[in-house]
């Protein structure tokens, strides 16, 4: 007959057999996220510059992703092999506690990312996101994440409970504990308002995220259309409004002012390909098409977001209301959509290699000059 201790290894190893193509997937899902946040934080903290405030949002998301993609992948691989031998409690309680940081700025970025895309979508002449309102948001979501994920650093540990081991034709009934959200002093009591607070928040965040993005969305779509006179004003104004703006977070509301009274003909005749202005056309066009890039890129993280999040969130709640156990490939499909929030963490930076120009040229650049120093060394 085995030892308890013996015992607690062999059904890890059960456990972690049982869970092996999960263990795969979320090892190739944070090779991914760490190399593609890892690429985006080298751009924007060594080679791109923000003048206009625009992809403000950007290092700091790829920088709470990257936090949230190592933390949650170590979490995920310890649980799925070393469930019943876990190597401390204070691990157990670290993890537990950056995955909910991370998780909850990420998300709360998100929706001052939305919220920044509204005010100069949709309210170009209206009070914009300066620097200084931005930095507030930073700090105050910061903040804001870290009171709600504290508790956790008391909470989390690892949870004693029995389990049955079969040995040949014996079986017996073991003690083992498991980390664990509740490491089982306080119980449902204290527990279940705890998750539900977070569950609600969640839910919050995910509906006012994406109300701020439909009418950015509704006036994106507005603009792609070639036959839409309307929508080319919008956007004549707009590119007006971004010339003041966006270099200069400071501009006077005079300044302002002055552009709302431009004539819409003059508008216009400044950007209608048919007058010979030719260079200032493309220009402009290439502003329109820019922006709306941008756009649709803040849209898919968006999307992306509420996606991962709400499959996560709704798996989590049929789990804890059902308690069915689930074996073979049915716990490994339980765990892929519990975990599916990860997505979150690892799409962003890929999202934006493929519709932000600029930050595609920049690594363009660079992957040219070290080939080149690379061949010239040989």
């Amino acid at each position: 007959m085995a030892s308890s201790t013996d015992a607690d290894i062999l059904l890890s190893e059960q456990h972690s057999k049982q869970l092996l193509p999960n263990t795969v997937l979320d090892l190739i899902a944070g090779a991914f996220g760490f190399f593609g946040n890892g690429i985006v934080l080298l751009m924007y903290t060594r080679y791109i510059t923000d003048k206009s405030g625009t992809r403000y949002f950007i290092p700091i998301l790829a920088l709470v992703d990257l936090i949230g993609c190592v933390s949650s992948v170590s979490s995920f691989h310890l649980d799925n092999t070393m469930r019943y031998v876990y190597p401390s409690e204070n691990l157990c309680k670290s993890l537990f506690f950056l995955i909910i940081v991370s998780g909850g700025f990420s998300a709360h970025l998100i929706f001052a990312i939305a919220l920044q895309r509204y005010l100069i979508i949709c309210r170009p002449f209206g009070q914009q996101m300066t620097q200084r309102y931005r930095r507030i948001a930073v700090l105050a979501i910061f903040l804001f994440s870290l009171g709600y994920a504290a508790p956790l650093l008391k909470f989390a540990g690892l949870k004693e409970t029995g389990k049955r081991y079969t040995e040949g034709n014996d079986t017996q009934k073991i003690s083992v504990s498991f980390c664990y959200f509740d490491g089982g002093s306080y119980g449902s009591r204290v527990m279940l308002p705890y998750f539900g607070t977070l569950l609600l928040l969640s839910f919050i965040n995910i509906i006012a995220t994406s109300g701020l993005y439909i009418p950015v969305t509704k006036t994106i779509y507005k603009t792609l259309s070639p036959f839409n006179g309307a929508a080319y004003r919008v956007n004549n104004l707009q590119d007006e409004e971004t010339r003041v703006t966006s270099t200069d977070d400071h501009s006077s509301s005079f300044e302002q002012a002055k552009i709302t009274e431009i004539p819409r003909q003059d508008l216009t005749k400044r950007t209608n390909c048919s007058e010979p202005q030719p260079t200032a056309c493309r220009e402009s066009n290439h502003k329109q098409q820019t922006r709306r890039k941008l756009s649709i890129m803040f849209l898919l993280i968006i999307v992306v977001y509420v996606v991962s999040y709400l499959t996560s969130l709704i798996t989590q709640i049929h789990t804890f209301v059902t308690g069915i156990r689930l074996t073979g490939y049915r716990l490994n499909i339980n765990f892929f959509f519990l975990r599916f929030n990860l997505l979150n963490h690892i799409a962003n930076p890929y999202i934006y290699w493929f519709y932000d120009v600029k930050f595609r040229g920049e690594l363009k650049k660079l992957c040219c000059r070290r080939l080149q120093k690379n061949s010239f060394d040989l």
